[in-house]
């Protein structure tokens, strides 16, 4: 069978396309990628691109990356991302970015992928915004910069980003590179926890064990504990044991009804 998606990576090598993409829908692409329609899926892409989306570019290029409906490329891939990014697509910047960070089918380059990412961020792309404050945080690419971090993770906490959120929470928390406030450093856990994740639910764990925040309350705790350890989160069943020692057995029976009861959020998708 001829393989479709090369021909369509094949456009890489063409001019750059120059149209009005306010009415370019992706998302039909998106769900006949997700039924495994490879073909249907690089059509849209490749119509969404023709008509100013350079996003279609990078998910073709993405397509390329994992070898859906075609052999996986690397190669293909980055020259893809390339010109989706040189477009103005932020998610192919972004990716673009993370290769270099990883020396993925590119040199590894860490100035390179600071670059990249942070031009995602800088384009609103919540991903981006989480991945440039990463690399501030870490000093990759160039000097540490712990408020920048905190800027940009705050920028994709506000779009959604699950990661982001606990990061700038945990910034809010500790004071480093942002001005401390537990108060709001417990809503956003109050975020993440609330759509299931780990990180934190046991964080909120914590702060209702140290009154941080909030006020000490030792079933929550316990709840956000037990509910953390469920999901594997290495420290749980610790600081589930430490709270549960000065707990009554009613206090503990509470808690544990109350994690039995207890159903994740539905997240909303971040806006990008």
């Amino acid at each position: 069978m001829k393989n479709h998606l090369a021909v369509l990576a094949i456009a890489a090598g063409l001019g750059t396309v120059v149209a009005d993409a306010s009415e370019v829908d992706l998302q039909p692409g998106l769900e006949a990628l997700n039924e495994r329609k490879f073909v249907e899926a690089a059509a849209v892409f490749k119509e969404g691109w023709e008509a100013g989306d350079a996003d279609g570019l990078f998910y073709i290029g993405r397509m390329q990356e994992l070898g859906l409906g075609t052999p996986a490329d690397i190669s293909k891939a980055v020259a893809v991302y390339r010109k989706a990014s040189d477009e103005g697509s932020a998610q192919a910047a972004n990716r673009l970015g993370l290769l270099h960070l990883d020396g993925n089918g590119v040199l590894q380059d860490y100035a390179e992928a600071r670059k990249l990412v942070c031009a995602a961020a800088e384009q609103g792309l919540a991903s981006g915004q989480f991945n440039c404050g990463v690399l501030h945080a870490q000093g990759r690419g160039g000097d540490a910069d712990l408020t920048e971090a905190a800027a940009n993770y705050a920028k994709a906490a506000e779009q959604g980003h699950v990661g982001a959120m606990n990061l700038y929470g945990s910034a809010l928390l500790s004071g480093d590179g942002a001005e401390a406030d537990p108060a709001a450093a417990f809503g956003w856990f109050e975020k993440t926890a609330a759509r299931g994740n780990p990180m934190g639910l046991f964080t909120l764990g914590q702060l209702y064990e140290a009154g941080s925040g909030t006020e000490a309350d030792a079933v929550k705790a316990h709840l956000y504990y037990n509910l953390a350890g469920a999901r594997n989160h290495p420290q749980a069943r610790l600081g589930r044991k430490r709270v549960e020692a000065g707990m009554t057995a009613e206090q503990i029976e509470t808690a544990q009804a109350a994690a039995r009861e207890w159903t994740p959020e539905q997240a909303a998708p971040a806006t990008e």
